[in-house]
Protein backbone atom coordinates (compact mmCIF):
# COMPACT_ATOMS: atom_id res chain seq x y z
CA UNK A 1 0.00 0.00 0.00
CA UNK A 2 2.87 2.14 0.47
CA UNK A 3 3.69 3.23 -3.45
CA UNK A 4 -0.21 4.01 -3.39
CA UNK A 5 0.04 6.28 -1.02
CA UNK A 6 3.11 8.03 -1.80
CA UNK A 7 2.03 7.96 -5.66
CA UNK A 8 -1.65 8.32 -5.76
CA UNK A 9 -1.77 8.95 -9.57
CA UNK A 10 0.43 6.46 -10.61
CA UNK A 11 -2.21 3.95 -8.55
CA UNK A 12 -5.18 5.67 -10.03
CA UNK A 13 -3.77 5.07 -13.68
CA UNK A 14 -3.32 1.66 -12.89
CA UNK A 15 -6.64 1.02 -12.07
CA UNK A 16 -7.60 2.77 -14.57
CA UNK A 17 -6.08 0.82 -17.20
CA UNK A 18 -7.13 -2.61 -16.03
CA UNK A 19 -10.73 -1.20 -16.06
CA UNK A 20 -10.10 -0.26 -19.52
CA UNK A 21 -9.11 -3.56 -20.37
CA UNK A 22 -11.59 -5.14 -18.50
CA UNK A 23 -14.17 -3.18 -20.90
CA UNK A 24 -12.55 -3.78 -24.02
CA UNK A 25 -12.26 -7.74 -23.66
CA UNK A 26 -14.74 -10.81 -22.88
CA UNK A 27 -12.26 -13.17 -21.10
CA UNK A 28 -11.56 -10.92 -17.99
CA UNK A 29 -13.33 -10.30 -15.12
CA UNK A 30 -11.12 -8.13 -12.08
CA UNK A 31 -11.63 -7.43 -8.20
CA UNK A 32 -9.23 -5.21 -6.58
CA UNK A 33 -8.14 -6.07 -2.90
CA UNK A 34 -5.67 -5.24 0.13
CA UNK A 35 -4.48 -8.38 2.04
CA UNK A 36 -3.78 -8.25 5.41
CA UNK A 37 -0.08 -7.83 5.10
CA UNK A 38 -1.69 -4.15 3.31
CA UNK A 39 -0.44 -5.66 -0.11
CA UNK A 40 -2.57 -4.06 -3.32
CA UNK A 41 -3.64 -6.96 -4.85
CA UNK A 42 -6.06 -7.84 -8.30
CA UNK A 43 -7.87 -10.79 -8.39
CA UNK A 44 -8.00 -12.14 -12.05
CA UNK A 45 -10.40 -14.27 -14.02
CA UNK A 46 -8.83 -15.45 -16.97
CA UNK A 47 -11.48 -16.98 -19.59
CA UNK A 48 -9.31 -19.03 -22.11
CA UNK A 49 -10.41 -21.62 -24.13
CA UNK A 50 -13.39 -22.41 -22.18
CA UNK A 51 -11.35 -22.68 -19.26
CA UNK A 52 -11.11 -19.95 -16.10
CA UNK A 53 -7.99 -19.21 -14.66
CA UNK A 54 -8.36 -18.15 -11.43
CA UNK A 55 -5.62 -15.82 -10.45
CA UNK A 56 -4.04 -13.08 -8.66
CA UNK A 57 -1.79 -10.18 -9.24
CA UNK A 58 0.02 -8.33 -6.37
CA UNK A 59 1.85 -5.00 -6.53
CA UNK A 60 4.62 -4.61 -4.23
CA UNK A 61 5.38 -2.07 -1.84
CA UNK A 62 8.78 -1.22 -4.28
CA UNK A 63 6.47 -0.60 -7.34
CA UNK A 64 7.18 0.78 -9.56
CA UNK A 65 10.89 -0.11 -9.47
CA UNK A 66 9.97 -3.62 -9.41
CA UNK A 67 7.24 -5.61 -11.30
CA UNK A 68 3.81 -6.98 -10.02
CA UNK A 69 3.40 -10.69 -10.20
CA UNK A 70 0.51 -12.88 -11.63
CA UNK A 71 0.00 -16.34 -9.55
CA UNK A 72 -2.80 -18.78 -9.60
CA UNK A 73 -4.72 -18.09 -6.67
CA UNK A 74 -4.86 -21.88 -5.56
CA UNK A 75 -1.26 -22.30 -4.70
CA UNK A 76 -1.15 -25.92 -5.77
CA UNK A 77 -2.03 -25.41 -9.33
CA UNK A 78 0.96 -25.31 -12.21
CA UNK A 79 -0.73 -23.45 -15.71
CA UNK A 80 2.30 -23.44 -17.56
CA UNK A 81 5.85 -24.40 -18.09
CA UNK A 82 6.77 -20.10 -17.91
CA UNK A 83 5.83 -20.24 -14.24
CA UNK A 84 8.50 -21.11 -11.36
CA UNK A 85 6.51 -23.99 -9.47
CA UNK A 86 3.36 -24.76 -8.62
CA UNK A 87 1.72 -21.86 -7.23
CA UNK A 88 4.55 -19.82 -8.44
CA UNK A 89 4.42 -16.21 -10.36
CA UNK A 90 4.33 -16.68 -14.12
CA UNK A 91 7.52 -15.65 -16.42
CA UNK A 92 6.15 -13.31 -18.44
CA UNK A 93 7.23 -11.15 -21.08
CA UNK A 94 8.01 -8.24 -18.71
CA UNK A 95 10.24 -9.54 -15.75
CA UNK A 96 13.10 -8.61 -12.90
CA UNK A 97 15.57 -8.67 -15.79
CA UNK A 98 13.93 -6.40 -18.21
CA UNK A 99 11.59 -4.21 -15.98
CA UNK A 100 10.64 -0.86 -17.36
CA UNK A 101 8.88 1.49 -14.58
CA UNK A 102 6.24 2.63 -17.45
CA UNK A 103 4.69 -0.68 -18.07
CA UNK A 104 1.57 -1.20 -15.77
CA UNK A 105 -0.06 -4.46 -14.54
CA UNK A 106 -2.84 -4.23 -17.51
CA UNK A 107 -0.17 -4.73 -20.13
CA UNK A 108 1.20 -7.60 -17.91
CA UNK A 109 -2.87 -9.13 -17.49
CA UNK A 110 -2.76 -9.33 -21.36
CA UNK A 111 1.04 -10.72 -21.46
CA UNK A 112 -0.37 -13.87 -19.09
CA UNK A 113 -3.56 -13.88 -21.35
CA UNK A 114 -1.66 -14.15 -24.23
CA UNK A 115 0.94 -17.35 -23.17
CA UNK A 116 -2.12 -19.38 -21.81
CA UNK A 117 -3.90 -18.64 -24.99
CA UNK A 118 -1.01 -19.72 -27.61
CA UNK A 119 0.23 -22.37 -25.02
CA UNK A 120 -3.13 -24.38 -24.23
CA UNK A 121 -5.14 -23.57 -27.53
CA UNK A 122 -6.82 -27.25 -27.55
CA UNK A 123 -6.41 -27.75 -31.29
CA UNK A 124 -3.13 -25.43 -32.32
CA UNK A 125 -0.89 -25.37 -29.01
CA UNK A 126 1.60 -23.30 -29.90
CA UNK A 127 5.24 -23.87 -28.13
CA UNK A 128 5.92 -20.34 -26.56
CA UNK A 129 9.79 -19.48 -26.84
CA UNK A 130 11.10 -19.31 -23.58
CA UNK A 131 12.64 -16.70 -21.43
CA UNK A 132 12.83 -18.84 -18.31
CA UNK A 133 16.10 -19.44 -17.92
CA UNK A 134 17.54 -20.53 -14.01
CA UNK A 135 21.69 -20.58 -13.09
CA UNK A 136 22.80 -23.20 -12.10
CA UNK A 137 22.66 -21.67 -8.44
CA UNK A 138 19.06 -21.11 -8.53
CA UNK A 139 18.45 -24.84 -9.97
CA UNK A 140 20.41 -26.22 -6.54
CA UNK A 141 17.84 -24.18 -4.01
CA UNK A 142 15.99 -26.98 -2.71
CA UNK A 143 18.53 -30.12 -3.03
CA UNK A 144 19.66 -30.94 0.11
CA UNK A 145 21.60 -33.89 -0.74
CA UNK A 146 24.48 -32.78 -2.94
CA UNK A 147 27.94 -34.69 -4.40
CA UNK A 148 30.90 -32.55 -5.03
CA UNK A 149 33.44 -34.62 -7.53
CA UNK A 150 36.42 -33.02 -7.74
CA UNK A 151 38.97 -33.11 -10.00
CA UNK A 152 41.37 -35.34 -8.92
CA UNK A 153 38.62 -37.52 -8.21
CA UNK A 154 37.02 -37.33 -11.55
CA UNK A 155 40.44 -38.21 -12.97
CA UNK A 156 40.27 -41.21 -11.29
CA UNK A 157 37.10 -42.02 -12.33
CA UNK A 158 37.75 -41.70 -15.87
CA UNK A 159 41.20 -44.14 -15.60
CA UNK A 160 39.25 -47.51 -14.37
CA UNK A 161 37.98 -49.63 -16.80
CA UNK A 162 35.10 -50.91 -17.89
CA UNK A 163 33.63 -53.93 -15.76
CA UNK A 164 35.34 -52.49 -12.69
CA UNK A 165 33.90 -53.24 -9.20
CA UNK A 166 36.42 -50.41 -6.95
CA UNK A 167 36.52 -49.94 -2.84
CA UNK A 168 35.94 -45.91 -1.63
CA UNK A 169 35.59 -43.99 1.81
CA UNK A 170 33.05 -41.01 1.36
CA UNK A 171 32.81 -38.14 4.23
CA UNK A 172 29.84 -35.96 4.42
CA UNK A 173 29.22 -32.93 5.80
CA UNK A 174 25.83 -31.67 7.31
CA UNK A 175 25.63 -27.81 6.96
CA UNK A 176 22.22 -26.14 7.71
CA UNK A 177 21.00 -26.63 4.58
CA UNK A 178 22.75 -28.84 2.29
CA UNK A 179 24.21 -32.58 2.87
CA UNK A 180 27.67 -32.65 0.92
CA UNK A 181 29.26 -35.80 0.42
CA UNK A 182 32.90 -36.26 -0.65
CA UNK A 183 35.18 -38.75 -1.82
CA UNK A 184 38.30 -38.79 0.21
CA UNK A 185 39.49 -42.01 -0.68
CA UNK A 186 39.57 -44.98 -3.27
CA UNK A 187 40.69 -48.35 -4.43
CA UNK A 188 43.52 -48.69 -7.47
CA UNK A 189 45.07 -51.56 -8.39
CA UNK A 190 45.20 -54.87 -6.11
CA UNK A 191 42.41 -53.14 -4.07
CA UNK A 192 45.30 -50.34 -2.67
CA UNK A 193 43.59 -47.64 -1.24
CA UNK A 194 44.87 -44.02 -2.26
CA UNK A 195 43.96 -40.58 -0.68
CA UNK A 196 41.78 -37.94 -3.56
CA UNK A 197 44.63 -35.21 -3.80
CA UNK A 198 42.89 -32.35 -3.72
CA UNK A 199 40.57 -32.88 -1.03
CA UNK A 200 41.86 -30.93 2.02
CA UNK A 201 42.24 -33.05 5.57
CA UNK A 202 40.16 -31.07 7.09
CA UNK A 203 37.19 -32.31 5.42
CA UNK A 204 37.71 -35.84 6.43
CA UNK A 205 38.24 -35.02 9.96
CA UNK A 206 35.46 -35.03 12.65
CA UNK A 207 36.92 -31.46 14.10
CA UNK A 208 36.59 -28.18 12.80
CA UNK A 209 33.25 -30.02 10.99
CA UNK A 210 31.29 -32.67 11.79
CA UNK A 211 31.70 -35.00 8.78
CA UNK A 212 30.55 -38.06 8.93
CA UNK A 213 32.62 -41.60 7.05
CA UNK A 214 31.24 -43.71 5.54
CA UNK A 215 32.34 -46.84 3.22
CA UNK A 216 30.91 -47.88 -0.10
CA UNK A 217 31.77 -49.21 -3.56
CA UNK A 218 32.39 -47.67 -7.22
CA UNK A 219 31.08 -49.58 -9.92
CA UNK A 220 31.62 -48.87 -13.88
CA UNK A 221 29.85 -50.54 -16.96
CA UNK A 222 28.88 -49.72 -19.94
CA UNK A 223 25.12 -50.69 -18.59
CA UNK A 224 25.07 -46.90 -17.31
CA UNK A 225 23.84 -44.44 -19.09
CA UNK A 226 22.79 -41.03 -18.53
CA UNK A 227 19.14 -41.43 -19.16
CA UNK A 228 19.13 -44.77 -16.91
CA UNK A 229 15.89 -45.28 -14.03
CA UNK A 230 17.05 -45.68 -10.83
CA UNK A 231 14.94 -44.99 -8.39
CA UNK A 232 15.02 -48.00 -5.64
CA UNK A 233 17.78 -50.43 -4.02
CA UNK A 234 16.16 -53.13 -6.37
CA UNK A 235 16.62 -50.60 -9.37
CA UNK A 236 20.18 -50.40 -8.63
CA UNK A 237 20.92 -54.34 -7.70
CA UNK A 238 19.37 -55.30 -10.90
CA UNK A 239 20.94 -53.40 -13.23
CA UNK A 240 24.92 -54.75 -11.19
CA UNK A 241 23.52 -58.08 -11.55
CA UNK A 242 23.01 -58.03 -15.36
CA UNK A 243 26.03 -56.82 -15.98
CA UNK A 244 28.01 -59.19 -14.26
CA UNK A 245 29.35 -57.23 -11.43
CA UNK A 246 29.23 -58.55 -7.46
CA UNK A 247 26.52 -56.49 -5.34
CA UNK A 248 26.99 -58.89 -2.12
CA UNK A 249 28.53 -56.09 0.08
CA UNK A 250 26.07 -53.31 -0.42
CA UNK A 251 23.54 -54.57 1.60
CA UNK A 252 24.86 -55.26 4.99
CA UNK A 253 23.70 -55.27 8.92
CA UNK A 254 24.71 -53.96 11.46
CA UNK A 255 26.31 -56.45 13.97
CA UNK A 256 23.44 -58.11 15.90
CA UNK A 257 20.38 -56.28 14.30
CA UNK A 258 18.00 -55.73 11.68
CA UNK A 259 19.62 -52.34 10.31
CA UNK A 260 21.22 -52.00 7.20
CA UNK A 261 24.54 -50.47 7.25
CA UNK A 262 24.76 -47.17 5.05
CA UNK A 263 26.93 -47.45 1.73
CA UNK A 264 27.87 -44.77 -0.58
CA UNK A 265 27.47 -46.24 -4.53
CA UNK A 266 28.92 -44.29 -7.63
CA UNK A 267 27.60 -45.91 -10.95
CA UNK A 268 30.02 -45.20 -13.76
CA UNK A 269 29.85 -45.47 -17.66
CA UNK A 270 31.98 -45.13 -20.21
CA UNK A 271 32.27 -41.54 -19.70
CA UNK A 272 31.85 -38.91 -16.81
CA UNK A 273 28.42 -37.60 -18.10
CA UNK A 274 26.98 -40.74 -16.97
CA UNK A 275 28.07 -40.42 -13.14
CA UNK A 276 25.29 -41.43 -10.20
CA UNK A 277 25.72 -41.25 -6.86
CA UNK A 278 23.48 -43.22 -4.67
CA UNK A 279 23.52 -43.93 -0.83
CA UNK A 280 21.91 -46.88 0.91
CA UNK A 281 20.13 -45.26 3.96
CA UNK A 282 20.36 -47.16 7.27
CA UNK A 283 17.18 -48.86 8.79
CA UNK A 284 15.31 -51.69 9.27
CA UNK A 285 14.43 -51.50 4.65
CA UNK A 286 16.89 -50.08 2.99
CA UNK A 287 16.03 -46.79 1.17
CA UNK A 288 17.99 -45.60 -1.97
CA UNK A 289 18.70 -41.81 -2.15
CA UNK A 290 20.50 -40.03 -5.17
CA UNK A 291 22.81 -37.04 -4.69
CA UNK A 292 22.89 -34.03 -6.97
CA UNK A 293 26.06 -33.82 -8.52
CA UNK A 294 28.67 -31.03 -8.45
CA UNK A 295 31.75 -30.88 -10.37
CA UNK A 296 34.36 -28.63 -9.82
CA UNK A 297 35.14 -25.59 -11.67
CA UNK A 298 38.87 -24.83 -12.84
CA UNK A 299 38.91 -21.42 -12.86
CA UNK A 300 34.93 -6.72 20.59
CA UNK A 301 36.94 -5.48 23.19
CA UNK A 302 39.86 -4.96 20.97
CA UNK A 303 37.81 -2.47 18.94
CA UNK A 304 37.38 1.54 19.75
CA UNK A 305 34.26 2.45 21.62
CA UNK A 306 32.40 3.75 18.84
CA UNK A 307 32.45 0.46 17.06
CA UNK A 308 29.78 -0.59 19.30
CA UNK A 309 27.50 1.65 17.32
CA UNK A 310 27.77 -0.71 14.17
CA UNK A 311 25.56 -3.71 15.98
CA UNK A 312 22.87 -1.47 15.41
CA UNK A 313 23.34 -1.18 11.70
CA UNK A 314 21.96 -3.33 9.44
CA UNK A 315 24.33 -3.99 5.95
CA UNK A 316 22.66 -5.21 3.06
CA UNK A 317 25.57 -6.91 0.48
CA UNK A 318 24.84 -7.89 -2.41
CA UNK A 319 27.33 -10.05 -4.41
CA UNK A 320 28.97 -12.54 -1.46
CA UNK A 321 32.22 -13.57 -4.33
CA UNK A 322 35.53 -12.65 -3.49
CA UNK A 323 34.83 -8.75 -2.68
CA UNK A 324 31.47 -9.40 -0.91
CA UNK A 325 32.26 -12.01 0.91
CA UNK A 326 35.31 -10.38 2.58
CA UNK A 327 33.46 -7.08 3.40
CA UNK A 328 30.88 -9.35 4.72
CA UNK A 329 33.42 -11.34 7.50
CA UNK A 330 35.52 -8.39 8.24
CA UNK A 331 32.32 -6.05 9.21
CA UNK A 332 31.57 -8.70 11.75
CA UNK A 333 34.67 -9.08 13.05
CA UNK A 334 34.02 -4.22 13.51
CA UNK A 335 31.44 -4.64 15.22
CA UNK A 336 28.24 -5.34 13.09
CA UNK A 337 25.54 -7.73 13.66
CA UNK A 338 22.69 -7.35 11.60
CA UNK A 339 22.82 -8.44 8.13
CA UNK A 340 20.96 -9.30 4.88
CA UNK A 341 23.39 -11.32 2.45
CA UNK A 342 21.87 -11.73 -1.18
CA UNK A 343 23.30 -14.12 -3.93
CA UNK A 344 22.37 -17.05 -6.24
CA UNK A 345 25.45 -18.65 -6.55
CA UNK A 346 26.94 -21.32 -5.33
CA UNK A 347 30.46 -22.13 -3.63
CA UNK A 348 32.88 -24.30 -5.67
CA UNK A 349 36.61 -25.68 -5.36
CA UNK A 350 37.86 -22.67 -8.08
CA UNK A 351 36.46 -19.98 -6.19
CA UNK A 352 38.43 -20.85 -3.17
CA UNK A 353 41.96 -18.95 -4.63
CA UNK A 354 39.93 -16.02 -3.72
CA UNK A 355 36.69 -16.43 -1.55
CA UNK A 356 36.73 -15.57 2.21
CA UNK A 357 35.26 -19.51 2.96
CA UNK A 358 37.13 -22.30 2.52
CA UNK A 359 36.45 -26.28 1.63
CA UNK A 360 34.06 -26.30 4.31
CA UNK A 361 31.28 -24.60 2.17
CA UNK A 362 32.30 -26.20 -1.22
CA UNK A 363 28.64 -27.01 -3.18
CA UNK A 364 26.97 -24.68 -0.38
CA UNK A 365 25.05 -21.39 -1.83
CA UNK A 366 26.96 -18.28 -0.80
CA UNK A 367 24.66 -16.71 1.12
CA UNK A 368 23.82 -20.14 3.41
CA UNK A 369 27.75 -20.50 3.85
CA UNK A 370 28.68 -16.87 4.68
CA UNK A 371 25.58 -16.83 7.07
CA UNK A 372 26.80 -19.92 8.96
CA UNK A 373 31.11 -18.48 8.83
CA UNK A 374 29.22 -15.27 10.40
CA UNK A 375 27.81 -16.82 12.86
CA UNK A 376 30.78 -18.14 14.14
CA UNK A 377 32.10 -14.66 15.07
CA UNK A 378 29.66 -13.79 17.64
CA UNK A 379 26.14 -15.05 19.32
CA UNK A 380 24.37 -12.06 18.89
CA UNK A 381 24.30 -12.25 15.17
CA UNK A 382 21.07 -11.81 13.20
CA UNK A 383 21.16 -12.76 9.49
CA UNK A 384 18.85 -12.85 6.83
CA UNK A 385 19.65 -14.42 3.48
CA UNK A 386 18.07 -14.31 -0.03
CA UNK A 387 19.35 -16.74 -2.69
CA UNK A 388 18.45 -14.20 -5.34
CA UNK A 389 19.13 -12.69 -8.64
CA UNK A 390 18.92 -8.82 -8.41
CA UNK A 391 18.12 -8.12 -12.27
CA UNK A 392 18.21 -11.79 -12.92
CA UNK A 393 15.65 -14.35 -14.52
CA UNK A 394 14.15 -14.97 -11.13
CA UNK A 395 10.11 -15.12 -9.68
CA UNK A 396 8.74 -11.39 -9.76
CA UNK A 397 7.69 -12.53 -6.17
CA UNK A 398 11.71 -13.16 -5.23
CA UNK A 399 12.44 -9.90 -6.81
CA UNK A 400 10.34 -7.29 -5.01
CA UNK A 401 11.00 -9.33 -1.33
CA UNK A 402 14.79 -8.72 -2.18
CA UNK A 403 14.12 -5.05 -3.39
CA UNK A 404 11.71 -4.33 -0.28
CA UNK A 405 14.06 -6.15 2.54
CA UNK A 406 16.79 -3.90 0.71
CA UNK A 407 15.11 -1.00 1.39
CA UNK A 408 14.70 -1.99 5.18
CA UNK A 409 18.48 -1.70 5.28
CA UNK A 410 20.73 1.06 6.94
CA UNK A 411 23.70 0.55 4.50
CA UNK A 412 23.84 -0.48 1.23
CA UNK A 413 27.03 -2.11 -0.53
CA UNK A 414 27.02 -3.58 -4.16
CA UNK A 415 29.79 -6.10 -4.77
CA UNK A 416 28.78 -7.58 -8.08
CA UNK A 417 30.42 -5.06 -10.69
CA UNK A 418 27.22 -5.02 -12.41
CA UNK A 419 25.66 -2.33 -13.76
CA UNK A 420 22.22 -3.48 -13.90
CA UNK A 421 22.20 -4.51 -10.72
CA UNK A 422 23.80 -1.23 -9.81
CA UNK A 423 20.70 0.57 -11.60
CA UNK A 424 18.14 -1.41 -9.31
CA UNK A 425 19.76 -0.58 -6.03
CA UNK A 426 20.53 3.19 -6.84
CA UNK A 427 16.81 3.02 -7.00
CA UNK A 428 16.36 1.19 -3.90
CA UNK A 429 19.13 3.40 -2.10
CA UNK A 430 17.31 6.59 -3.71
CA UNK A 431 13.65 5.95 -2.73
CA UNK A 432 15.04 5.06 0.90
CA UNK A 433 17.61 7.40 1.61
CA UNK A 434 20.32 4.85 2.37
CA UNK A 435 23.80 5.30 1.69
CA UNK A 436 25.24 3.07 -0.70
CA UNK A 437 28.70 1.89 -1.37
CA UNK A 438 30.24 0.10 -4.35
CA UNK A 439 33.65 -1.24 -5.68
CA UNK A 440 35.50 -3.40 -8.43
CA UNK A 441 39.03 -5.05 -8.53
CA UNK A 442 40.63 -3.83 -11.82
CA UNK A 443 41.58 -7.31 -13.89
CA UNK A 444 45.00 -7.62 -13.75
CA UNK A 445 45.02 -7.09 -10.13
CA UNK A 446 47.04 -3.90 -10.21
CA UNK A 447 44.34 -1.13 -8.67
CA UNK A 448 40.79 -0.58 -8.62
CA UNK A 449 38.00 1.81 -7.48
CA UNK A 450 35.96 2.53 -4.33
CA UNK A 451 32.61 4.61 -3.80
CA UNK A 452 30.11 5.69 -1.46
CA UNK A 453 26.60 7.75 -2.06
CA UNK A 454 25.47 9.04 1.06
CA UNK A 455 21.91 10.84 1.29
CA UNK A 456 21.86 14.68 1.40
CA UNK A 457 25.84 14.65 1.32
CA UNK A 458 27.02 13.43 -1.69
CA UNK A 459 25.61 13.46 -4.93
CA UNK A 460 23.18 10.92 -5.62
CA UNK A 461 24.39 7.29 -7.07
CA UNK A 462 23.72 7.87 -10.46
CA UNK A 463 25.36 10.96 -10.39
CA UNK A 464 28.57 9.65 -8.43
CA UNK A 465 28.62 7.06 -11.30
CA UNK A 466 28.54 9.62 -13.87
CA UNK A 467 31.40 11.72 -12.54
CA UNK A 468 33.49 8.85 -12.30
CA UNK A 469 32.93 8.28 -16.38
CA UNK A 470 33.56 11.71 -16.42
CA UNK A 471 36.89 11.73 -14.90
CA UNK A 472 37.87 8.39 -16.74
CA UNK A 473 37.35 10.30 -19.96
CA UNK A 474 40.04 12.77 -18.95
CA UNK A 475 42.82 9.87 -17.99
CA UNK A 476 44.71 8.07 -20.30
CA UNK A 477 42.83 4.45 -21.90
CA UNK A 478 42.98 2.03 -19.29
CA UNK A 479 44.45 -1.34 -19.43
CA UNK A 480 41.64 -2.75 -17.30
CA UNK A 481 38.65 -4.65 -17.49
CA UNK A 482 36.47 -4.65 -14.69
CA UNK A 483 36.30 -7.82 -12.54
CA UNK A 484 32.51 -9.04 -13.28
CA UNK A 485 32.35 -12.47 -10.86
CA UNK A 486 28.42 -12.07 -10.11
CA UNK A 487 26.89 -12.00 -13.39
CA UNK A 488 28.07 -16.09 -14.92
CA UNK A 489 26.60 -15.57 -17.78
CA UNK A 490 29.30 -12.51 -18.52
CA UNK A 491 32.10 -14.29 -16.28
CA UNK A 492 35.47 -13.61 -17.58
CA UNK A 493 38.60 -14.90 -15.89
CA UNK A 494 40.16 -12.82 -12.50
CA UNK A 495 44.03 -12.71 -13.08
CA UNK A 496 44.38 -10.98 -9.79
CA UNK A 497 45.67 -12.23 -5.73
CA UNK A 498 43.71 -13.10 -3.05
CA UNK A 499 45.63 -9.96 -1.53
CA UNK A 500 44.64 -7.60 -4.62
CA UNK A 501 40.95 -8.33 -3.58
CA UNK A 502 41.46 -8.47 -0.30
CA UNK A 503 42.99 -4.95 -0.38
CA UNK A 504 39.84 -3.48 -2.35
CA UNK A 505 38.00 -5.39 0.06
CA UNK A 506 39.27 -3.70 3.02
CA UNK A 507 39.56 -0.21 1.65
CA UNK A 508 35.69 -0.76 0.96
CA UNK A 509 35.03 -2.05 4.25
CA UNK A 510 36.52 1.14 5.86
CA UNK A 511 34.57 3.30 3.72
CA UNK A 512 31.45 1.25 4.69
CA UNK A 513 32.23 1.74 8.51
CA UNK A 514 32.60 5.35 8.02
CA UNK A 515 29.37 5.97 6.40
CA UNK A 516 27.54 3.35 9.07
CA UNK A 517 28.76 5.65 11.85
CA UNK A 518 28.22 9.05 10.05
CA UNK A 519 31.17 10.59 11.19
CA UNK A 520 30.95 14.04 10.61
CA UNK A 521 33.59 14.80 8.90
CA UNK A 522 34.12 11.92 7.13
CA UNK A 523 37.60 10.08 7.28
CA UNK A 524 36.88 10.37 3.65
CA UNK A 525 36.59 13.39 2.32
CA UNK A 526 35.72 12.26 -1.19
CA UNK A 527 33.22 10.14 -2.78
CA UNK A 528 35.60 8.20 -4.73
CA UNK A 529 39.42 6.64 -4.91
CA UNK A 530 40.96 5.50 -7.41
CA UNK A 531 43.28 3.09 -5.63
CA UNK A 532 46.75 1.90 -7.62
CA UNK A 533 47.94 -1.67 -6.14
CA UNK A 534 51.44 -1.14 -8.22
CA UNK A 535 53.42 0.93 -10.38
CA UNK A 536 50.78 1.15 -13.75
CA UNK A 537 48.54 3.27 -15.60
CA UNK A 538 48.32 6.38 -13.63
CA UNK A 539 49.43 5.00 -10.80
CA UNK A 540 52.77 6.38 -10.10
CA UNK A 541 53.86 4.26 -6.73
CA UNK A 542 52.70 1.34 -5.53
CA UNK A 543 49.49 2.36 -2.91
CA UNK A 544 49.00 5.26 -4.74
CA UNK A 545 45.57 6.89 -4.12
CA UNK A 546 43.29 9.30 -6.55
CA UNK A 547 40.73 11.01 -5.28
CA UNK A 548 37.44 12.09 -7.64
CA UNK A 549 35.63 15.09 -6.43
CA UNK A 550 32.28 13.71 -7.62
CA UNK A 551 29.70 16.74 -8.17
CA UNK A 552 26.41 16.12 -9.58
CA UNK A 553 22.54 16.18 -8.59
CA UNK A 554 21.22 15.65 -5.25
CA UNK A 555 18.83 13.36 -4.06
CA UNK A 556 15.83 14.92 -4.24
CA UNK A 557 13.83 13.68 -7.41
CA UNK A 558 11.95 16.62 -8.98
CA UNK A 559 8.39 15.09 -9.09
CA UNK A 560 5.26 16.37 -10.28
CA UNK A 561 3.51 18.48 -8.29
CA UNK A 562 0.12 16.35 -5.98
CA UNK A 563 -3.05 16.34 -7.38
CA UNK A 564 -5.18 16.81 -4.48
CA UNK A 565 -7.89 15.47 -6.25
CA UNK A 566 -5.98 12.29 -6.63
CA UNK A 567 -5.01 12.09 -3.22
CA UNK A 568 -7.77 12.15 -2.15
CA UNK A 569 -9.77 9.78 -4.99
CA UNK A 570 -6.75 7.05 -4.22
CA UNK A 571 -7.26 7.27 -0.54
CA UNK A 572 -11.16 6.46 -0.58
CA UNK A 573 -10.45 3.16 -3.17
CA UNK A 574 -7.81 2.18 -0.47
CA UNK A 575 -10.21 2.66 2.31
CA UNK A 576 -12.76 0.76 0.20
CA UNK A 577 -10.23 -2.06 -0.39
CA UNK A 578 -9.48 -2.29 3.09
CA UNK A 579 -13.25 -2.25 4.57
CA UNK A 580 -13.90 -5.27 1.87
CA UNK A 581 -10.80 -7.15 3.62
CA UNK A 582 -12.38 -6.84 6.93
CA UNK A 583 -15.65 -8.03 6.38
CA UNK A 584 -14.58 -10.81 3.60
CA UNK A 585 -14.80 -14.08 4.18
CA UNK A 586 -11.35 -16.16 3.91
CA UNK A 587 -9.99 -17.06 0.59
CA UNK A 588 -9.96 -21.07 0.52
CA UNK A 589 -7.58 -21.43 -2.63
CA UNK A 590 -5.26 -18.99 -0.93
Amino acid sequence: MKWALSDPTRFLYERAELDRLEKEVDWLVTNWRIDTDGTIEVDLDLTIHGRTYAGRMSYPDVFPNSPPYIRPRDTSERWTSHQYGAGGSLCLQWRADNWQTGVTGAILVQSAYDLLSNEQHPEQPVIVPSAHRLTEGQTMNGEEYRFVATNALLQNLAAIPLHSRLKLVTHTVLNRTATVMFVSKISVANDKIQEITDLPSGISSYFPLISLKRDGWVFKTAAVVPELTIVSVDDLLRILSDSGLCADNILVKEEDTDTYKEKTVVLLGSDLASLRVFSVVFGEQPVLREYQIIKSSDLDSRLPEEYDQLSKVRVGIVGLGSIGSKIAVSLARSGMRRFLLVDDDYLVPGNLVRHELSWAFVGVHKVDAVRDALSLVSAEMNIDVRSHRIAGQDSALNAAAALNDLAHCDLLIDATANPEVFLRMAAVARDSKIPLLWGELFSGGYGGLIARARPDIDPNPLAVRSAIHTHLATLPPAPFQQADEYDVEQERPLIAYDSDVGSIATSLTRFAIDAALRRNPSQFPHPVYLIGLRQEWIFTQPFDTRPIDARGEGWDEEVAPLVEEDRLAAAKVLLDLYKEVQYAEPDSTS
